[in-house]
Protein backbone atom coordinates (compact mmCIF):
# COMPACT_ATOMS: atom_id res chain seq x y z
CA UNK A 1 0.00 0.00 0.00
CA UNK A 2 2.82 2.04 0.95
CA UNK A 3 4.72 1.59 -2.29
CA UNK A 4 1.39 2.41 -3.94
CA UNK A 5 1.08 5.70 -2.62
CA UNK A 6 4.49 7.05 -3.48
CA UNK A 7 3.96 5.22 -6.93
CA UNK A 8 0.72 7.73 -7.32
CA UNK A 9 2.50 10.95 -5.39
CA UNK A 10 4.93 10.89 -8.00
CA UNK A 11 2.92 10.46 -11.18
CA UNK A 12 0.98 12.97 -10.18
CA UNK A 13 4.27 15.39 -8.99
CA UNK A 14 5.73 14.04 -12.82
CA UNK A 15 2.26 15.11 -14.79
CA UNK A 16 2.34 18.65 -12.60
CA UNK A 17 5.28 19.33 -14.03
CA UNK A 18 4.68 18.09 -17.54
CA UNK A 19 1.94 20.26 -17.30
CA UNK A 20 3.72 23.61 -16.37
CA UNK A 21 6.72 22.73 -18.60
CA UNK A 22 4.59 22.75 -22.00
CA UNK A 23 2.25 25.73 -21.20
CA UNK A 24 5.97 27.59 -20.40
CA UNK A 25 6.78 29.66 -22.92
CA UNK A 26 3.93 29.62 -25.21
CA UNK A 27 2.51 33.09 -24.95
CA UNK A 28 3.86 35.52 -27.58
CA UNK A 29 6.04 38.80 -28.10
CA UNK A 30 5.97 40.49 -31.17
CA UNK A 31 7.19 43.46 -32.97
CA UNK A 32 5.46 45.42 -35.48
CA UNK A 33 7.68 45.86 -38.80
CA UNK A 34 5.12 47.50 -40.98
CA UNK A 35 1.29 49.08 -41.46
CA UNK A 36 -0.49 49.72 -44.49
CA UNK A 37 -3.87 50.96 -45.09
CA UNK A 38 -7.00 50.66 -47.53
CA UNK A 39 -6.49 54.24 -48.56
CA UNK A 40 -2.86 53.78 -49.12
CA UNK A 41 0.46 54.22 -47.87
CA UNK A 42 1.29 57.72 -48.09
CA UNK A 43 -0.57 60.78 -45.92
CA UNK A 44 -0.44 62.03 -42.65
CA UNK A 45 -2.65 59.33 -41.51
CA UNK A 46 -0.68 56.33 -42.47
CA UNK A 47 2.41 58.42 -40.97
CA UNK A 48 0.86 58.64 -38.20
CA UNK A 49 0.54 54.99 -37.78
CA UNK A 50 4.26 54.54 -38.85
CA UNK A 51 5.75 56.32 -36.41
CA UNK A 52 3.95 55.12 -33.82
CA UNK A 53 3.41 51.33 -34.01
CA UNK A 54 6.23 50.74 -36.18
CA UNK A 55 9.32 49.39 -34.10
CA UNK A 56 7.05 48.85 -31.18
CA UNK A 57 6.16 45.67 -29.30
CA UNK A 58 2.99 43.50 -28.12
CA UNK A 59 2.37 40.35 -26.19
CA UNK A 60 -0.43 38.00 -27.07
CA UNK A 61 -1.84 35.66 -24.07
CA UNK A 62 -1.75 32.61 -25.83
CA UNK A 63 -4.97 31.15 -24.23
CA UNK A 64 -7.21 34.46 -23.83
CA UNK A 65 -6.37 35.75 -27.42
CA UNK A 66 -5.36 39.17 -25.18
CA UNK A 67 -2.66 41.34 -26.82
CA UNK A 68 -1.47 44.25 -24.62
CA UNK A 69 1.30 47.00 -25.30
CA UNK A 70 1.28 48.59 -28.74
CA UNK A 71 -0.99 46.91 -30.10
CA UNK A 72 -4.75 45.93 -28.51
CA UNK A 73 -7.89 43.89 -29.07
CA UNK A 74 -9.52 43.98 -26.13
CA UNK A 75 -10.76 47.10 -24.92
CA UNK A 76 -14.63 46.51 -23.90
CA UNK A 77 -15.24 43.17 -25.42
CA UNK A 78 -13.23 39.89 -25.19
CA UNK A 79 -11.40 38.35 -28.06
CA UNK A 80 -11.99 34.43 -29.38
CA UNK A 81 -9.41 32.13 -29.68
CA UNK A 82 -10.73 30.41 -32.77
CA UNK A 83 -7.41 28.30 -33.52
CA UNK A 84 -4.43 27.43 -31.32
CA UNK A 85 -2.13 27.08 -33.93
CA UNK A 86 -0.38 23.94 -34.79
CA UNK A 87 2.62 22.44 -37.14
CA UNK A 88 0.08 22.82 -39.89
CA UNK A 89 -2.41 26.06 -38.61
CA UNK A 90 -1.89 29.74 -37.82
CA UNK A 91 -3.11 30.73 -34.06
CA UNK A 92 -5.72 33.09 -34.93
CA UNK A 93 -8.18 35.20 -32.49
CA UNK A 94 -10.90 37.60 -33.63
CA UNK A 95 -12.65 40.41 -31.70
CA UNK A 96 -15.24 42.47 -32.64
CA UNK A 97 -17.18 45.68 -30.37
CA UNK A 98 -20.20 47.60 -31.89
CA UNK A 99 -21.22 50.65 -31.55
CA UNK A 100 -23.70 50.43 -29.00
CA UNK A 101 -20.65 48.36 -26.89
CA UNK A 102 -17.97 51.57 -27.41
CA UNK A 103 -17.78 54.79 -26.78
CA UNK A 104 -20.52 55.02 -29.39
CA UNK A 105 -17.69 56.26 -32.56
CA UNK A 106 -18.34 53.49 -34.20
CA UNK A 107 -17.61 49.61 -34.25
CA UNK A 108 -14.43 47.89 -34.96
CA UNK A 109 -12.82 44.63 -36.10
CA UNK A 110 -9.46 42.70 -34.88
CA UNK A 111 -8.38 39.86 -36.32
CA UNK A 112 -4.70 38.66 -35.15
CA UNK A 113 -3.26 35.45 -37.29
CA UNK A 114 0.63 34.32 -36.05
CA UNK A 115 1.75 31.87 -39.06
CA UNK A 116 3.12 29.04 -35.80
CA UNK A 117 3.59 26.77 -38.97
CA UNK A 118 6.28 28.53 -39.51
CA UNK A 119 9.42 27.03 -38.39
CA UNK A 120 12.06 28.40 -36.68
CA UNK A 121 11.44 30.48 -33.71
CA UNK A 122 10.24 33.65 -35.72
CA UNK A 123 6.49 33.05 -36.74
CA UNK A 124 5.21 36.28 -38.89
CA UNK A 125 1.98 37.91 -37.64
CA UNK A 126 -0.80 40.15 -39.53
CA UNK A 127 -3.06 42.57 -36.99
CA UNK A 128 -6.22 43.86 -38.72
CA UNK A 129 -7.79 46.76 -37.24
CA UNK A 130 -10.58 47.88 -39.12
CA UNK A 131 -9.28 48.92 -42.33
CA UNK A 132 -5.49 49.03 -41.00
CA UNK A 133 -2.91 45.81 -41.39
CA UNK A 134 -0.10 45.33 -39.09
CA UNK A 135 2.43 43.06 -40.12
CA UNK A 136 5.84 41.55 -38.06
CA UNK A 137 7.01 39.00 -36.31
CA UNK A 138 6.39 37.14 -32.91
CA UNK A 139 8.18 35.16 -30.93
CA UNK A 140 7.34 32.43 -27.66
CA UNK A 141 8.36 33.31 -24.60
Amino acid sequence: MKHRIVSLFFCFVFSCWTVAATAAGRDYKCVVERVSSASGDNGSSHQFYVDNYVGRDFSVDRASGVMAGALKNSYVTEPQVIDFGSSENAYKVVATMRVDQGAGAGSSVYALTIEEFESGPEKPFVFLMNATVFFGKCEHY
